[in-house]
């Protein structure tokens, strides 16, 4: 026997959907309330589960179709031996009985409580990661997402692509999130320049902080390497407050902006910072005439061949300030 799944009636004025992504595939072994088939209407989004257990023998309609209410959209056969004969079956009405899906609307609020049980299961910092538009992070590829995992990931602050790089086929789903491999590792390299050109530079004015020459400093590095990147720049001082100190250019709600964390230890004993995270992070200190630079990072933002042509490009700049006007 098998069972016809049809595109239930989601709304009083709803005409059509949209299947967004089939969660089982053909044979595949069905559970009564297993999630079969998400579904996107104009007003919401939907999971739909199975009414009847067994196996799903046959898909008729592919993802990103819109197709009209009660369309036959798939069959689903007591046993793996009758899905064989669903097609031969097909001109026989009476060997198929229609079963209603159930459809659960996907709302902020269930987003929100789902999205808290995957952070309760990873770091969510480990998740979070900041896009960058530099030569080794573009794919220029649209990511293809269901509507629940779009709105979970920006919930998240999450960027999808991550997804593809751990290897994970798209469509992605929600529970795709949870399978992101989790990985605490980061980089840190060091520098070494001399500090004596750019303490003459603060000796020659009395109002200029040397917060904002760092941060401008790094604004102007980070353009040089990366033309057309983004960056904006957050100081964090010793007592812990932070701040945005500069961005390279005016961001625009859409830029994705790298973000780097700037944290000055010159009037301390420290001689560096280390996050210990996936965030770009830059901290100074000074013992005599001489700067100590050190970059923390991930390389799965930035590259270390990048990392390394900005950190040197930063302590040109700190060495011999002209270059800041050219």
């Amino acid at each position: 026997m098998s069972y016809e799944v049809k595109m239930p009636q989601l709304g009083m004025n709803q005409d059509t959907a949209v299947v967004v992504a089939w969660f089982k595939k053909e044979g595949d072994k069905i559970e009564k309330g297993d999630p079969l088939f998400e579904v996107e209407t104009d007003k919401a989004t939907m999971e739909v589960e199975a009414q009847k257990e067994g196996y799903l023998s046959k898909i008729k309609v592919d993802e990103g179709s819109e197709v009209p209410v009660g369309q036959l959209l798939a069959l689903i056969s007591d046993t793996n031996e009758d899905s064989h004969n669903d097609q031969t079956d097909l001109a026989d009405p009476d060997s198929f009985e229609t079963i209603e899906p159930y459809a659960e609307p996907i709302n902020d609020n269930s987003i929100e409580n789902e999205v808290q049980n995957i952070e309760g299961s990873s770091n969510r910092n480990e998740l979070s990661t900041r896009s960058t538009r530099n030569k080794a992070a573009i794919t220029g590829v649209k990511v293809l997402a269901s509507p629940k995992a779009k709105l979970a990931a920006k919930e998240m602050g999450f960027d999808l692509a991550e997804l593809r790089n751990a290897g994970i086929a798209e469509p992605f789903h929600f529970a795709d999130l949870a399978r992101v491999p989790q990985s605490s590792s980061f980089s840190s390299i060091y520098l070494q320049v001399s500090a004596e050109a750019f303490d003459a530079l603060i000796l020659k004015s009395e109002t200029v902080k040397r917060s904002l020459l760092f941060s401008k400093f790094t604004s102007s590095a980070w353009s040089f390497v990366f033309e057309e990147s983004v960056l904006e720049v957050i100081f964090k001082d010793t007592n812990g407050e932070s701040y945005v100190e500069t961005t390279t250019k005016e961001v625009s709600s859409n830029d994705v902006a790298n973000t780097i964390t700037l944290i000055d230890l010159c009037d301390t004993r420290i001689s560096a910072y280390e996050t210990g995270s996936n965030n770009l992070t830059l901290s100074f200190s000074q013992l005599r005439n001489e700067f100590t630079i050190c970059l923390s990072f991930s390389e799965k933002i930035l590259q270390f061949s990048d990392a390394v042509k900005f950190l040197n490009e930063l302590g040109a700049r700190l060495e011999d300030p002209v270059l800041q006007l050219i």
